[in-house]
């Protein structure tokens, strides 16, 4: 048996100016967000870990590196197959930039994600590939109890595929910075949680102003 539990990212700093970030730009946690770390790391101090994934990414590094702090025996595995979406020109650009620059891209996106190519970036399918793939690999290994600390569109994609969902629910899902997943390997792959946010305790963040 293996328990994963999958982990948005604090808020970071992007997220407050409600910019896409995607894969290059690539900003820290905000205050907030470095507050979230810290509270989702005390939730899991006394849980016995045996291992961390990570995106390559600074604000899933910096989250992870907070959990770690209870359990300096376990090391931070980084993961690039768990990165962020690569969101090509929108990238640094805010969401009213975007929606005026590729408003058929823009509604399509938020309407009928699997059918999106982003403008020098990523298909949808194309994530979903290497997101399942990474995904199938490692849970036929997985023992104890891991922490996966990825991001908002990674996670989603994941639910959908475990729920056996159209790709074009993907926005069925409401992640909170540092919600947790709790994903359960007992023969088969059971979704015991999603989004707990019992441990922020009012640390909550204005997903409104989060550009996803």
């Amino acid at each position: 048996m293996a328990k994963i539990y999958l982990i948005r990212h604090g808020e970071s700093i992007a997220n407050t100016q409600g910019v896409y970030q995607g894969q290059t730009h690539d900003t820290p946690l905000s205050v907030l967000g470095m507050k979230q770390a810290r509270a989702v790391a005390k939730r899991f101090r006394y849980e016995s870990i045996t291992a961390v994934y990570t995106s390559p990414l600074i604000r899933t590094r910096q989250t992870a590196e907070a959990i770690v702090r209870y359990h300096p025996e376990v090391p931070i595995t980084v993961e690039p197959r768990i990165i962020e979406t690569n969101h090509g020109l929108w990238e640094g650009k805010p969401v009213a930039y975007i929606q005026k620059k590729w408003p058929d891209i823009y509604k399509t996106w938020l309407d009928q994600p699997v059918d999106v190519t982003f403008p020098g970036g990523e298909t949808l399918e194309g994530i979903m590939r290497r997101v399942v793939a990474w995904w199938d690999g490692f849970v036929h290994t997985a023992k104890g109890t891991a922490i996966v600390v990825s991001h908002d569109n990674i996670i989603r994609m994941l639910l959908v595929h475990l729920l056996h969902m159209d790709g074009n629910a993907l926005w069925t899902f409401q992640l909170q910075p540092t919600g947790i997943t709790t994903i359960d390997v007992v023969g088969k792959t059971v979704v015991v949680c999603i989004n707990d946010t019992n441990h922020l305790e009012g640390l909550e963040a204005n997903l409104a102003n989060h550009a996803l």
